[in-house]
């Protein structure tokens, strides 16, 4: 919005939430990456909130205006910071898939953040990405041999095969799994389809941007409900 945050409410947060000024500033910076629609001063509303304390008295009607987007935001934080910024969470995700890899937590929160903030195409593709990587990690696991990276390493050059080809690969050795997890793959690879060329058109092509519904239609949740089955039986 252009808007940059009031000396008066920067003095006002350090002297009342005891912060500094560069966490202050990273907080409300983390807190319009998850609420691109608000105002710098909104946003330090959202952060004097999570401490007990308010500034509605430092907003003008803009930045009011752009706080009321946020539903229920009087009533309640919309978002929680622990002292870890992986356990940052977000009202509502479209996605919970709790994880000690670090790399991943940080991606999931960046899909709940884009598909917040409306960017569609950005959830989408983050979707994949995990989803690819996260069925590697499993292919990696169940086959250790050398001779059995070929379900999904090039190797003339030495990159990871395309996503289609290795889901393909998953689904065609899921008989090596036990039922139940053999019956998860084969319900990934159909829920999972779409994203292995989708994902591709809209990473490259510029006529191809998602949708809502097109997001919400995916239902990425039991997408990665199933690939946590699977997990969970190889000790990931």
């Amino acid at each position: 919005m252009g808007k940059r945050l009031r000396k008066e409410i920067r003095e006002h947060l350090i002297k009342t939430l005891k912060m500094k000024p560069g966490p202050i500033a990273v907080r409300i910076s983390e807190i319009k990456c998850d609420f691109p629609q608000l105002t710098p001063a909104a946003a330090a509303q959202i952060l004097a909130k999570k401490k007990h304390r308010s500034i509605m008295h430092f907003l003008d009607d803009e930045d009011k205006k752009s706080l009321s987007t946020i539903s229920g935001i009087t009533a309640k934080p919309l978002i929680v910071h622990t002292s870890k910024k992986s356990d940052r969470r977000i009202q509502n995700p479209i996605l919970v898939f709790p994880s000690t890899d670090r790399f991943v937590s940080r991606h999931v929160l960046e899909i709940n953040g884009t598909y917040h903030a409306c960017c569609y195409t950005a959830t989408f593709i983050l979707c994949r990405k995990v989803m690819e990587n996260l069925i590697i990690q499993i292919l990696k696991k169940k086959f250790p041999s050398q001779k059995n990276k070929i379900l999904y390493e090039d190797f003339a050059s030495r990159r990871s095969l395309d996503f289609s080809v290795i889901l393909d690969n998953f689904y065609k050795s899921r008989t090596k799994f036990s039922i139940s997890a053999s019956s998860a793959i084969e319900r990934i690879k159909q829920k999972a389809t779409p994203f292995k060329n989708d994902a591709n058109d809209k990473a490259h092509s510029l006529f191809h941007i998602a949708s809502k519904k097109e997001i919400e239609d995916a239902n990425v949740q039991e997408i990665f409900d199933l690939i946590t089955v699977v997990m969970k039986e190889v000790n990931l």
